[in-house]
């Protein structure tokens, strides 16, 4: 009997030891793991600096499309006018002006300003036919330049020539770095050739030029633009 009582003992405190066992085992691992603070900082700062990456390339990204859109428009802009002004120039009329001996007015200018008298007229509405046209590169902030254009029919000629209002010039082409005229004085005696100057007089310069030469460059680092305006024969 007494065997008996202590080999039970004896099988109790095995299971209990079992149960005990078993029971640590399972709270080790039922026990839920979390972060700690520092964990949860460090997250946090990772997230915030690939947010502030993420929405500056987004901010870099739209400028350059808003650049990119505005590029576009400035040179379809400039395309534009350019053509026109192109057109213009060719069709220069030939003109008697009364000024001093009544010489024939076909055209007068310099690297910075021009001025004829043309079949085509630029402005919208104005029918009149001939009209006295003039260019005019004057200068803008930080360097720039802008072309300005007026244009009157020709019956009031004398008195435009004379004196022209700031408000009669419209603005065509803004912020440019630079912009120039150039004019193509055929062969002489002298010259076998054809040959670019920077000016051009009625006083010395006989007749019309064979053609203008437009001069653009947006800025320094692009390259300019020449525009090339060919002036019919019949005003030569």
């Amino acid at each position: 009997m007494r065997d008996w009582g202590v080999n039970k003992l004896k099988d109790c405190n095995s299971k209990c030891s079992v149960f005990r066992q078993c029971s640590i085992f399972n709270i080790q691992y039922s026990i839920p793991s979390g972060f700690t603070l520092l964990e949860l900082m460090i997250s946090l700062t990772i997230m915030g600096l690939i947010l502030v990456i993420v929405f500056g390339s987004l901010r870099i990204g739209a400028r350059a499309w808003e650049k990119g859109e505005k590029d576009v428009e400035m040179r379809q802009r400039e395309r534009i006018v350019l053509d026109l002004v192109k057109r213009q120039i060719a069709s220069i009329f030939v003109r008697v002006v009364k000024e001093k001996d009544e010489q024939p007015f076909f055209l007068k200018g310099d690297g910075e300003s021009m001025e004829f008298i043309s079949r085509i007229p630029m402005v919208p509405g104005n029918r009149a036919g001939l009209v006295y046209v003039k260019y005019v590169v004057r200068p803008e902030d930080a360097g720039k330049k802008r072309l300005m254009f007026s244009e009157k029919n020709t019956y009031i000629i004398e008195k435009i020539m004379e004196d022209q209002a700031e408000e009669d010039f419209f603005e065509l082409i803004p912020g440019a770095e630079n912009i120039e005229f150039e004019y193509l004085r055929g062969p002489s005696e002298d010259e076998e050739e054809s040959v670019w100057q920077q000016t051009w007089d009625p006083d010395s310069d006989k007749g019309a030029p064979l053609a203008v030469k437009i001069i653009l460059q947006d800025s320094k680092d692009t390259a300019p633009i020449h525009v090339i305006a060919p002036i019919k024969s019949d005003a030569s």
